[in-house]
């Protein structure tokens, strides 16, 4: 799936600067892993559009809420497809690409990159979901943050070696047609009810409940992975 005409010309293409400055590689290794960049901008909108509409039951809050179920649904079937699909390397650890030489950054020390499918992409998957459910909230501000997601977490990842170009297509496609699927009027009819009634009787614990669980989610479940890999030691 990888070797095709439009990845290799993208990769090669950028390949061209990987050698070029070592101050770009680190920003751009820095930008790539950090949340403050990442999921805290773009969970930041979301909750911006949950504060600004306060009222129980709102349609904002019911979109906020099904964008997040989306959210999860999507990162379940990438993690279901990375898992069933035909391994392929990550572009960085593939012998038969050209190695790229970049210039700043330590060795990769972490083995798990180079047994972890790269298709599709989790993060194409979760912040193109997101974008998705900030764009059914506004348009203004949902093409914003799809460009966003573009520039500073898809990118990067292609740049260093992380995903192909494909990756990231299929990623995004998921990650938006899962907020759209639960976003539908007839989904959200089927939780809607109780949800209304817990955030008018419990308003607090819910909104805390709801923020943890969207901290998480913007942190690429990083605490729910390192509990499975502690599970699977002790287990």
């Amino acid at each position: 799936m990888w070797n095709n005409p439009f990845n290799l010309a993208i990769i090669g293409w950028l390949g061209q600067f990987t050698a070029v400055s070592a101050h770009f590689n680190q920003l751009v290794q820095y930008i790539e892993a950090a949340h403050l960049l990442k999921g805290l901008p773009v969970m930041g909108v979301l909750w911006f559009f949950w504060f600004r509409d306060p009222a129980p039951g709102s349609p904002n809050r019911r979109i906020i809420i099904a964008s997040l179920l989306g959210c999860l649904l999507a990162v379940v079937i990438a993690r279901y497809v990375n898992n069933v699909a035909p391994f392929q390397p990550r572009p960085f650890a593939n012998p038969a690409l050209p190695f790229h030489n970049y210039i700043g950054l330590a060795a990769r020390e972490t083995q798990s990159l180079y047994d972890w499918n790269s298709f599709p992409s989790d993060h194409a998957t979760l912040f193109f979901a997101l974008a998705t459910g900030i764009f059914l909230l506004s348009r203004a501000a949902g093409c914003a943050v799809f460009l966003y997601t573009l520039l500073l977490i898809a990118l990067p990842r292609v740049y260093l070696g992380l995903h192909y170009p494909t990756d990231i297509i299929a990623g995004a496609l998921l990650g938006i047609a899962s907020v759209i699927l639960a976003t539908r009027p007839r989904v959200i009819a089927l939780y809607d009810g109780p949800c209304t009634r817990l955030q008018q009787r419990y308003p607090a614990a819910f909104q805390t409940a709801l923020f943890i669980a969207s901290a998480e989610i913007s942190m690429m479940f990083i605490d729910v992975r390192r509990l499975q890999q502690l599970l699977k030691v002790l287990f």
